[in-house]
């Protein structure tokens, strides 16, 4: 079993030998997700709506040091857990403009240093270290599996109880609630209701009341890891149109999915959806909303573009969002050699039996509900 200490020391490891391989004496983490990665989970998280946390994180060549505020030191100490860690506890006064700098400078020279974020003032690493992410450690990945499993049935289960009338904003009020009853938080909500979903690809939560349609999706996190999941509601009978429509959305999905095995390149895997679309008789849709990509911790790493150069790593996630006015499609897995480890998954509604090539999908359908 790896131990959270284990998993600290393995990506202590990777980024050691980053510092060699960049010619640099130090490399400090200060955003949200760095902090999560390295940590194993640990969060340096008060607003969710910022890129930067409120502790950093210095390794040197032969240290491993949090430094923070005075306000954040003993919350770092206990509730991450990290005073058990072997990290090296520097603070300073939240009051002393500077502080963080100069407590860096005392262990390290700051242009011997880089940073995982621009602007400020040492060298941006970012790109980089992004990638030192991407391939998913064992106990990241249980991580995922439990969050995926606790999303969906949040979403789902949500869903099976909107009503006539609802509003856009209630129903993710719902959905909100059900999360944090896991201490899982959304780092984005959308949600659609009828004619808007037809209109609009990143549609936010409105007053817009439901009527028949509802398509709703969250970015949900947890340890700092992202997943994502879409799903669709429809009070009544699901027209034909929609429902082909929709199995014909999914159809893509799964073939995106599995064509995203270790060494592949997504460009290929770009160039191939838009064959897809247009097989299918949607040959424009495509241009109208990314495709998806990988992800972790962030939303996205990064979404699929022409000539992208990045390849499929193995234990990498990603998720897949293909989008035909009306409908979309959008669950996250892990690439592996042997096959996509499903994140998000149906648990509740009714699924659709989809195969590609000797793979069997099991893929959620639109819930009629009375």
């Amino acid at each position: 079993m790896i131990t959270r200490k284990d998993e600290i020391a393995a990506k202590e490891k990777r980024l050691r030998s980053l510092l060699v391989e960049l010619d640099l004496d130090g490399i400090v983490l200060k955003s949200q997700a760095n902090f999560s990665w390295f940590t194993a989970g640990g969060l340096n998280v008060v607003t969710i709506a910022d890129t930067l946390g409120v502790s950093s994180i210095l390794v040197t060549r032969d240290a491993r040091l949090l430094i923070s505020d005075n306000i954040e030191h003993t919350r770092m100490h206990d509730d991450e857990a990290l005073g058990e860690l072997d990290f090296e506890f520097k603070s300073f006064p939240w009051y002393e403009p500077g502080g963080e700098r100069a407590v860096l400078s005392s262990v390290v020279r700051p242009e011997r240093v880089g940073c995982d974020l621009p602007g400020c003032g040492y060298a941006d690493v970012g790109a980089e270290i992004a990638r030192l992410r991407y391939r998913l450690l064992e106990p990241e990945v249980e991580r995922y599996r439990w969050l995926g499993v606790r999303a969906s049935l949040a979403l789902e289960s949500t869903l099976t109880r909107v009503e006539r009338g609802m509003s856009e904003a209630q129903v993710t009020g719902m959905l909100s609630e059900a999360l944090w009853k896991d201490r899982i938080d959304s780092v984005c909500f959308q949600a659609a209701a009828d004619e808007r979903a037809y209109r609009y690809r990143h549609p936010i939560p409105t007053e817009k009341r439901v009527k028949e349609y509802l398509v709703v999706n969250c970015n949900a996190r947890k340890w700092g890891l992202i997943t994502t999941i879409t799903r669709s509601v429809y009070l009544g009978t699901v027209p034909d149109s929609l429902r082909e429509q929709y199995r014909v959305n999914t159809e893509i999905e799964c073939e995106m999915i599995a064509m995203t095995t270790p060494g592949t390149t997504t460009a290929e895997i770009f160039e191939n959806t838009k064959q897809l679309y247009a097989d299918r008789g949607y040959p424009d849709e495509w241009k109208m909303h990314h495709q998806g990509g990988a992800q972790g911790y962030r939303n996205r790493d990064y979404v699929i573009l022409p000539g992208s150069d990045e390849r499929v790593l193995e234990n990498q996630c990603f998720c897949w969002n293909p989008s035909i006015a009306g409908t979309k499609s959008e669950d996250a897995f892990i690439a592996t050699a042997e096959g996509p480890v499903e994140i998000t998954r149906p648990v509740l509604f009714p699924q659709l039996e989809l195969s590609v090539g000797a793979r069997t999908f099991r893929r959620p359908a639109i819930l009629e509900l009375p």
